[in-house]
């Protein structure tokens, strides 16, 4: 009873105050936390002793009403005893009826009523992990990096339970210190932020105020004291596995090694050790990822490389202390500028590259198999943050079967991958500073190996940032870096000529071809300044890529010789109006330049958003590129003209929090180079509080005036340099969806499924030549005399109607790729950190008809192909303290 006179009495007082609430007076509030003579029983019913002792309250919205006080209230207690932190919660709601509980299995989307809280265990307000919880007992986790960039795929062990009774429900979280990273001290000062999301009424609320348009969200934490004589304790986690896999394989079924079937057996462990209080050691022996989702299907036109988001957990989980020039600034505009990298880690285990030529029967390795790989990460007392990772791969080779004998032939050279990255911040992080390098290795026993790949590789960067003042209103970061690759004389020489490079462009006077190189080096950077407060929007960058910069072996390089810059600005009203809840602009110029000083190209943007008091959200986007010089479009031929194009782009979604949400979008372009029309839509249903169902449809209308086909070496074409560059009219339609169907019986079981039905048909016609540099002038094939004759599935073209000199012929490049893959999980965490999966895996296409598309056809084609399915069983069992 003397608790709910407490309550009355409290309540009654804050709702008499409103009129006088003044939000600033939560900026720097203090929790103390309880010592428990005993471990709390966790069970989300409040009824220990502490639940008498007096709560942390007052939580301020962020949103909707921003600087009021939250419209239901919340009650929180911080507790500890020498092995764990408690966080629990009292989480009051007027209509407990309406709460939305949806479950969902770890690190979904729930789409419900949460609780959170952020720990800043080294009180360095720009770090941190978060928990979060909702009303199913449902979970979420992950860490906090450059004070606002969450990231989810940190899984720690912890425990969490929920209740919801009529006076709306509870939460009861326990922490492990083993799961935290804090230094030895008498007594601690921490970092904390709670926080609560009222799904229904899409209201945010945090513990501190946050004025709407500030950055950041660690370094407006509360402080945490009252935790003594704990001390971080021996963290060790040892997590084996056991994994079994049966395929069947009609892709291979005449195939003398598989015969339509495989089966697998795996082992493997990873292990979590604690160094010290502060450094983590993450270790993976012989992992397998069997349980990760299929990559997407798609057709690539160009001639750069597909790159694809990283899936196995071991890479994942604490993947942002490789970021590297990302301090700092939380908007990092680009127009046009394709930012190198040291670190993508699916170059570690990526098919493996040797080629095997042979008509025989061939087994050849999917991926390279990881030996192991170590991970050691964590923060000095110094304030240093460092991260480390390496990572040694095995020599793979393809067994080929011809006339009778078995033989292998290496496709893959042993190989180690190594990266280091070292980051502090100073004066409160007001300024920082960091490094990065990366060093891989290579042992050949094939030498013919060394022609494709390099055999070292070294990169090395540097980047920090600092706020021009103490308020944080305006950023600047920046980075620099360096590589350096080196191999055979015959692998530079193939190296300079590809497409992140092209050194061969006969007309750039600022590169050319060495053929006796056996080191490239290179180098890029960039600077940027960002508006990180207020209504007002402005950034500005200047960045460049040297065109011997080449970080491919463990990072990412696209385009070379590149000097960008861009400049632009806008405007936001953050406070809702009679109509919008939020709206704003930003406008643009970007361009481009070689290092000749050759603009390469230029755009004019602008973007504008809404979200109607409703919750509908609305954006536009106009593009307007002009007439510009192209030094890729050949492929390593002279520059050619890019000609003017306009663009427009817009998207609808509707209010997500609802069980049927949905949203569409166009993008249409126009321009003398061809145009384009694109579609989309996505659906999202949630049918009661365990399924949902999410699909993307996508149509996509594509036609290009000269799209690449071939380059033809021919003495006679001297006005371009000896070569004929042919291109043609493409037509490409395509046609696609995601579907995802979630299903949740526990937050603990849950089953997961993701289709992609995939179909796109290109018909090339009208083939010709440019005339010459510098232009958008053509030689039509079939016309001036020339001609073009279609035979056996080729085209054989005369380009001058002579004699039979320069006649050559080229393929039909026509095609109708069909595709359907997808992946079916079924999840189990039978205990806190340990896992059984049972796995389905399709991966069936077709290609029949190239260059006709029949939807009805192709679509009856696509489901009814012959596909390979996969079946795995894998269990992970954790043991740790």
């Amino acid at each position: 009873m003397g608790r709910i006179v407490y309550l009355v009495v409290f309540l009654s007082i804050l709702r008499g105050g409103d009129a006088l609430f003044k939000p600033e007076d939560f900026r720097k509030r203090e929790v103390v936390a309880i010592r428990l003579d005993e471990p709390l029983r966790i069970d989300g019913l409040l009824t220990e002793p502490i639940y008498l002792t007096p709560p942390n309250q007052t939580f301020i919205q962020i949103d909707p009403d921003n600087g009021a006080p939250a419209s239901e209230d919340t009650d929180v207690w911080v507790a500890y005893d020498d092995e764990a932190l408690y966080i629990l919660a009292r989480l009051w709601d007027s209509q407990p009826d309406s709460i939305v509980a949806r479950m969902g299995r770890r690190d979904a989307d729930f789409n419900s009523d949460l609780f959170q809280v952020i720990i800043d265990a080294y009180n360095d307000k720009r770090s941190g992990f978060f928990f979060i919880i909702n009303p199913s007992g449902a979970i979420q986790d992950g860490t906090f990096s450059n004070d606002s960039r969450g990231d989810d795929s940190w899984d720690g062990v912890w425990e969490g339970r929920t209740s919801i009774d009529e006076d709306g429900w509870t939460a009861e979280l326990r922490i492990p210190y083993s799961q935290l990273r804090f230094n030895r001290e008498d007594e601690h000062t921490w970092g904390i932020l709670f926080g609560r999301l009222i799904q229904r009424k899409n209201e945010q609320a945090l513990f501190t105020y946050i004025r709407r348009g500030e950055r950041g969200m660690v370094s407006h934490a509360a402080t945490l004291r009252g935790i003594r004589n704990i001390q971080p304790p021996v963290r060790r986690e040892f997590t084996p596995y056991i994994s079994s896999g049966y395929s069947l394989l009609p892709s291979a079924k005449d195939n003398t090694f598989f015969n339509g079937r495989d089966s697998k057996i795996g082992l493997g462990t990873d292990i979590k050790l604690g160094i010290g209080s502060n450094l983590t050691l993450d270790a993976t022996l012989n992992p397998d990822f069997g349980q990760v989702e299929v990559d997407p299907s798609l057709i690539n036109l160009s001639a750069y490389e597909t790159f694809y988001d990283e899936k196995r957990p071991f890479f994942i989980e604490g993947a942002n202390i490789f970021s590297f020039g990302r301090g700092g600034p939380t908007n990092r505009w680009g127009f046009n500028f394709s930012r190198p990298s040291f670190f993508y880690s699916r170059r570690i285990g990526q098919s493996p590259r040797g080629g095997v030529d042979t008509d025989g029967d061939v087994d050849r390795p999917s991926a390279t198999s990881i030996l192991g790989a170590a991970k050691l990460s964590g923060k000095l007392k110094n304030g240093w943050s460092v991260g480390g990772l390496t990572t040694i791969t095995r020599r793979e080779s393809a067994r080929i079967y011809e006339n009778g004998q078995i033989r292998s032939v290496e496709v893959e050279p042993l190989a180690t991958y190594n990266l280091l990255r070292a980051q502090k911040d100073f004066n409160d992080g007001l300024q920082g500073l960091g490094i990065i390098g990366s060093y891989v290795y290579r042992d050949y026993d094939d030498p013919a190996l060394r022609d494709v790949l390099n055999d070292q590789a070294v990169g090395l960067g540097v980047d920090g940032w600092t706020f021009l003042n103490k308020n944080k209103d305006w950023a600047l970061g920046w980075w620099g870096g360096m590589t350096s690759v080196s191999g055979s004389t015959d692998r530079m020489l193939s190296l300079q000529q590809n497409s992140s490079h092209y050194f061969q462009r006969p007309d750039a006077d600022h590169v050319s071809v060495d053929s006796a190189l056996t080191r490239m080096t290179g180098y890029s950077g960039r600077i940027l300044l960002n508006r990180e407060t207020g209504h007002f929007m402005a950034n500005a960058a200047l960045g460049f890529v040297s065109p011997g910069f080449e970080s491919n072996d463990l990072g990412r390089t696209t385009n070379t010789d590149l000097i960008n810059m861009h400049v632009g600005g806008g405007y936001r009203w953050y406070d809702p109006g009679e109509v919008f809840r939020n709206l704003g602009f930003i406008t643009a110029y970007a361009s481009n330049h070689d290092f000749s000083g050759i603009k390469t190209h230029e755009i004019l943007f602008l973007n504008s958003w809404a979200q109607l008091l409703n919750y509908w959200n609305f954006d536009a986007s106009l593009f307007y590129i002009p007439r510009t010089l192209s030094d890729n479009q050949l492929r390593g031929g002279p520059r050619v003209v890019n000609p003017e194009r306009a663009a427009i782009n817009f998207n609808v979604n509707s209010d997500s929090r609802k069980d049927f949400a949905f949203g569409f979008g166009l993008n249409r372009g126009r321009g003398a180079g061809g145009d384009n029309t694109d579609v989309w839509a996505n659906v999202n249903l949630k049918v009661g509080s365990r399924l949902s169902l999410e699909t993307g449809p996508e149509y996509s209308s594509r036609r290009e005036v000269a799209q690449f086909v071939d380059r033809i070496d021919d003495v006679d074409a001297t006005v371009m340099y000896g070569k004929r560059y042919v291109v043609a009219a493409l037509n490409q339609q395509t046609v696609s969806a995601n579907v995802r169907l979630n299903y949740t019986f526990t937050p603990r079981l849950s089953f997961q499924a993701y289709f992609q039905p995939y179909l796109s048909v290109g018909e090339y016609s009208e083939f010709k030549e440019f005339k010459r540099p510098e232009s958008y002038d053509f030689l039509i094939y079939g016309e001036e005399g020339s001609t073009i004759i279609q035979k056996d599935g080729e085209y054989i073209i005369d380009p001058t109607g002579g004699d039979d000199s320069d006649v050559f012929t080229i393929s039909n490049p026509d095609f109708n790729y069909k595709a359907l893959v997808g992946t079916a999980v079924l999840r189990w965490e039978f205990s806190p950190g340990s896992t059984l999966y049972l796995v389905w895996t399709r991966n069936g296409s077709d290609d029949r008809y190239p260059g006709d598309f029949q939807l009805g056809r192709d679509l009856s084609d696509l489901f009814l192909a012959p596909a390979d399915n996969i079946f795995v069983v894998k269990a992970v069992y954790w043991l740790g303290r």
